[in-house]
């Protein structure tokens, strides 16, 4: 009986290894050529359209500097408008910024400027921390500040902006500053 071993590799694959013929190329030249064309259509493509493209205007209008937005930030800071220096920690909101709005369930309530130029709403509650919310200055725009969420609010709205609703239980305390006690 022979083995696997007695046979050569030419008797056990039927192959003498000499080379092959080149494949046959299937496709011709123009078709790279083609491909890269397209290619390079879809960058431009997409170029301009990355170029050509504008977002539409929010519909509280252009960004603006935070005084045009809070007409309070263009007066002089006075003592009342001070905040202390212990409750700005970790707010980002420039002591010489703020000014004083009103007195709310929340504490007293400011504006000012973050330290990036966003317009902020703080409460400074007594024996508690102080809350806020900044945003991007804008005319018409609302800076809502719920601390907890079955709390009381405090919205601000600058000028142009629409004005929460009463029938939600808002009330304007001052020029600008709205209230919602809690559980509304």
């Amino acid at each position: 009986m022979t083995t696997f071993e007695d046979l050569d590799l030419t008797e056990a694959f039927g192959d003498d290894f000499t080379s092959q013929d080149e494949p046959v190329r299937r496709h011709a030249g123009w078709i790279t050529a083609v491909a890269l064309g397209l290619a390079g259509l879809l960058v431009v493509v997409g170029l301009a359209w990355l170029f050509g493209h504008h977002e539409p205007a929010s519909p509280e209008g252009a960004a603006v500097e935070a005084a045009a937005a809070a007409p309070a930030l263009d007066q002089v800071q006075t003592m009342s408008d001070q905040v202390p220096a212990e409750a700005l920690d970790g707010t980002g909101v420039r002591a010489t910024s703020t000014r004083f709005l009103g007195s709310t369930e929340l504490g007293d309530v400011y504006t000012g400027v973050g330290t990036n130029g966003r317009l902020c709403l703080l409460a400074v509650p007594v024996g508690d921390l102080t809350s806020a919310v900044c945003a991007t200055p804008r005319q018409g725009a609302v800076l809502v500040l719920r601390p907890e969420a079955d709390g009381a609010a405090v919205a601000f709205v600058t000028p142009g902006g629409t004005a929460p609703r009463a029938a939600d239980g808002w009330t304007e305390a001052s020029d600008g500053l709205w209230v919602q006690p809690a559980g509304s």
